[in-house]
């Protein structure tokens, strides 16, 4: 037969070619839709298509407004691009009759194929199939209109028929009735579910930014992603109203399925075209955020819901499982708050009856917290109050302390005042929240309608104590009230318990609370040794890491992390806040700072609801100095502004503090010593808590004191600072603060070393102290993080040292880790330091990097991108180098280092 024709003429559209054709078929029956300027290219799909070379047909199945048609476009275009002859078909209802189906397709082929074949029937279609010798793709769009069984089985023969290298392709909304399993089962099909379609987070990004020309900022698009959940036409229609308005972050805020624009295209293109029946039980299954099917009968009175939902999934209507076992199903976000909007306005008072029937099912079933829930939204208070109090224990234990929160906040007054147990949880956990102001009221009010609860305001002011640092008292009247507190209030008394317990351990008094600890959790037990009992082991855990016990604190926390606790619901606790973000402390102390990185990003969108000074600074700190360390400094310092806004709204001295600390130690680092003064003058205005016997994990070793020291030896002033941290180490030493002493030593032994040769011997003994613990514990960011100054010192000491690691039980891969991690350049001199600086003339691995890069021509932009640093991390080691070298610029720098031999 005629070979197909040249890639020139297959290039031109089809539907041209056609009109002066002898085809019997109108050419718009083959004109793909234009490649809108708005689209975004789909490269990932269309990389996954080329990867499948087995494949002989492509499903791309999704809802309508997942960009079927316009990813069957692209691919399209994508083989014509490569001289690969294809058909793109459109289809409509009157292809279910076989004749004319065959018809379109027959003229479409032999124009596409450059023959004169004949093609009467299917016999002849199939014929023209099978002799092809040069690989084709045939495109079907739309293809759910066709349900006719003859042309559903001709297709199925069609792709039996097609030659090696020849493809099929379809869009369709609905499951293709022909032999999907047989396909896939030779390995043949390739399908690209809504999962595929929907934009990811940089399309998304990409999208709003590039076509639809939108200046978003980052949080609003995680917003607007996160709603839509990458569906692209709920993107375009949301970027539509955005293009009117200044709003930006209002409008995202409260875009949902009530939106005018996207009620408009669900309720044409989806709801019109489903039966009475069907739209019926979408509306009332909507109810729900997840359904399965006995709910839905109980929602519907029907008995057929599992066929119902089996029918929507197959029609791709917005609706996917939720888990494995295929049971529960629930919609797609927009899609529906869409028909919870439409079921209000249609059948106004239908929405309650219909909470009202979800939260009896799921009572019936076991389940209080949707039940719950379902009470609140059918406007019975009074009934979810009593549920509540019934289930309170179970609630507790189940960790659902924010949801818990929100539902009492929602019960009127003079409702809880029928529930004690309900006021009593309310109170604590509205301290917990940081809401001091509405604690004492609940208390308040709980004292004068009893006076057996008098206790409870002394509480609740005991535990504001604590979050606030006044340690002292804290301990004083929270002992004072556990002794007073009844048994049966059990949970006051496991969280004011743990309050005291922090404090007792905060001020020294770490035997006080070991002991108080086990009777704790005796209480705690009575609950089901559920959630709680996670901040006891949490407490542990913190007095592991203060006294120098980091392996330990590790194996502990990594315990609470992989054995989650059994719940009363038939669930397990995942590790609460506190667990991950001393995992990523622990973590990042270890070097470990990928792992560290994924820690702080789960946790730190929760740190910021917290009442725990300590989880606020150690996720917001650490995260500030992982930004860092990838060069990113403006990450740095926007983690540190909200670290300082947050102390400034709960009042904590110490939160405002460590922002301030760290702008002081980077400063310090960066020789900007006028900015470092300047951070300590700001971070001595909020140090009231810097006190010898206090400690905290968040501050433990980045107090004002300790970065006052390392400012100091920045300065030059050797000795006053040598005798400043010679007496804060012995306080941290009497006081077992040993991760503290830690740093101190470290600091010491830079203080000694900067007073020249004499000193230079005892700066190695305190080194070798310092490596004793952190080798056999494993701390290395304690060490790294202290930068050049540590790096000259280590590299000399190793030099001095090395051979004999093993007797002064120090690991030698360890301190070889330290030097690789410092940047060190083994090969170069370890100089002697002066009284001026411990560095003269001693160059980091990274700045002998900058330095070759420089003597290779490349300027500061070019050096950031190739090192991957910003340029103004160039431009800081350049003017360290110059320092280092004693000249004036780069010429002078150049000039210098050859002259040494370090350069060619």
């Amino acid at each position: 037969m005629p070979a197909p024709q040249s890639h020139s003429t297959v290039g031109a559209p089809l539907s041209q070619r056609l009109q002066t054709g002898a085809g019997r078929t109108p050419a718009i029956k083959y004109a793909a839709p234009a490649t809108g300027a708005g689209h975004l290219a789909r490269v990932r799909l269309i990389e996954q298509i080329d990867r499948a070379t087995t494949a002989r047909l492509i499903l791309i199945r999704a809802a309508a407004g997942f960009g079927k048609t316009t990813l069957l476009q692209q691919y399209r275009e994508h083989r014509l691009e490569q001289g690969k002859p294809t058909i793109w078909i459109n289809l409509d209802a009157g292809d279910n009759d076989l004749q004319r189906f065959v018809a379109a397709l027959g003229d479409g082929l032999r124009q596409l194929l450059g023959t004169d074949q004949p093609t009467r029937d299917s016999h002849d279609l199939l014929d023209l199939v099978m002799t092809c010798e040069t690989p084709f793709g045939l495109l079907f769009d739309e293809f759910e209109v066709i349900h006719d069984q003859d042309v559903l089985d001709l297709v199925q023969q069609l792709l039996d028929a097609l030659p090696s290298g020849c493809v099929m392709a379809l869009t369709s909304r609905s499951v293709p009735g022909i032999g999907l399993g047989r396909i896939r089962a030779r390995g043949q099909l390739l399908e690209i579910r809504p999962a595929d379609l929907r934009f990811t987070y940089e399309e998304t990004q990409a999208f709003l930014h590039d076509k639809r020309l939108l200046p978003l900022r980052d949080n609003e698009i995680h917003t607007l992603y996160r709603c839509t959940e990458g569906w692209i036409t709920g993107l375009y229609l949301a970027s539509l109203s955005l293009s009117g308005r200044d709003d930006h972050a209002a409008f995202i805020a409260s875009f949902s399925g009530s939106n005018l624009e996207l009620a408009e295209y669900l309720t044409e293109d989806i709801l019109a075209r489903q039966s009475v029946e069907c739209r019926d039980f979408l509306l009332q299954s909507s109810i729900p955020g997840q359904f399965c099917a006995s709910l839905c009968d109980a929602l519907t009175g029907r008995s057929d819901s599992e066929a119902m939902i089996g029918q929507l999934e197959r029609a791709n209507l917005f609706i996917s499982p939720v888990g494995s076992q295929q049971q529960w199903f629930r919609y797609h976000p927009l899609f529906a708050s869409f028909l919870r909007d439409a079921l209000k306005r249609q059948h106004p008072g239908r929405s309650e009856q219909l909470h009202e029937v979800a939260a009896l099912w799921f009572l019936q079933a076991q389940q209080p917290i949707p039940a719950i829930d379902h009470l609140f939204q059918a406007g019975r208070l009074d009934e979810a109050a009593a549920r509540i109090d019934e289930h309170l224990d179970t609630l507790v234990d189940s960790a659902r302390s924010r949801l818990l929160l929100r539902w009492l906040d929602s019960i009127p007054g003079q409702t809880l005042d029928g529930y004690p147990s309900l006021g009593l949880t309310y109170a604590w956990l509205l301290a917990m929240s940081s809401r001091q102001q509405d604690a004492m009221r609940v208390a308040e009010r709980l004292e004068r309608q009893s006076a057996g609860h008098a206790y409870v305001p002394l509480a609740i002011r005991c535990m504001y104590l604590g979050m606030t640092d006044q340690v002292d008292e804290c301990c004083r009247l929270g002992l004072e009230v556990l002794e007073r507190m009844p048994d049966k209030d059990c949970h006051l008394y496991v969280a004011l318990a743990h309050t005291v317990a922090s404090a007792l351990m905060s001020s020294g008094r770490h035997e006080e609370a070991q002991l108080l600890i086990p009777s704790a959790m005796q209480r705690e037990k009575r609950l089901g040794g559920g959630f709680m009992g996670y901040g006891f082991g949490a407490i542990q855990a913190v007095l592991d890491l203060i006294q120098g016990r980091l392996n330990s604190a590790f194996t502990r926390l990594t315990g609470m992390r992989d054995t989650p606790r059994p719940d009363r619901l038939g669930g397990h606790h995942g590790a609460p806040l506190i667990v991950d973000v001393l995992l990523g402390l622990v973590h990042y102390e270890r070097g470990e700072l990928e792992e560290a990185e994924k820690r702080l990003a789960r946790s730190l969108p929760f740190a910021k609801h917290v009442s725990s000074p300590d989880v606020v600074i150690a996720s917001h700190v650490l995260s500030a100095r992982l930004a860092c360390l990838r060069g990113d400094r403006q990450g740095w310092l926007r983690h540190l502004v909200d670290l300082q806004q947050l102390g400034e709204q709960s009042g904590s001295q110490r939160v405002r503090c460590a922002s301030w600390v760290e702008r002081l130690r980077v400063a310090t680092l960066d020789r900007q010593l006028d900015n470092a003064a300047q951070a300590l003058r700001n971070a001595e205005l909020d140090a009231d808590w810097d006190r010898p016997n206090f400690t905290k994990f968040g501050t433990d070793g980045d107090t004002p004191g300790i970065a006052r020291q390392r400012l100091r030896i920045a300065q030059g002033e050797f000795r006053a600072a040598a005798k400043a941290l010679r007496q804060a180490l012995e306080h941290a030493l009497h006081w077992q603060h040993q991760r503290r002493a830690l740093k101190l030593r470290l600091l010491l032994a830079l203080a000694l070393d900067g007073q020249g040769q004499e000193q230079e011997q005892e700066a190695f003994e305190e080194l070798t102290q310092a490596l004793q613990l952190a080798s056999h514990e494993g701390f290395v960011m304690s060490i790294v993080e202290e930068g050049e100054p540590m790096a000259a010192l280590l590299q000399r000491w190793t030099a001095q040292q090395r051979a004999r690691c093993r007797e002064l039980r120090i690991e030698a891969g360890f301190v070889d880790e330290l030097l690789r991690r410092l940047g060190v350049n083994s090969g170069a001199p370890a100089a002697s330091p002066s009284a001026a600086t411990t560095t003269q003339h001693q160059l980091t691995e990274r700045e002998f990097q900058v330095l070759r890069l420089l003597a290779d021509g490349y300027r500061n932009k070019a050096i950031a991108e190739k090192i991957f640093l910003s340029e103004f991390t160039v431009k800081s080691h350049l003017q360290k180098i110059y320092a280092k070298l004693e000249v004036n610029g780069r010429t002078e720098a150049l000039a210098s280092a050859r002259a040494r031999g370090w350069i060619e």
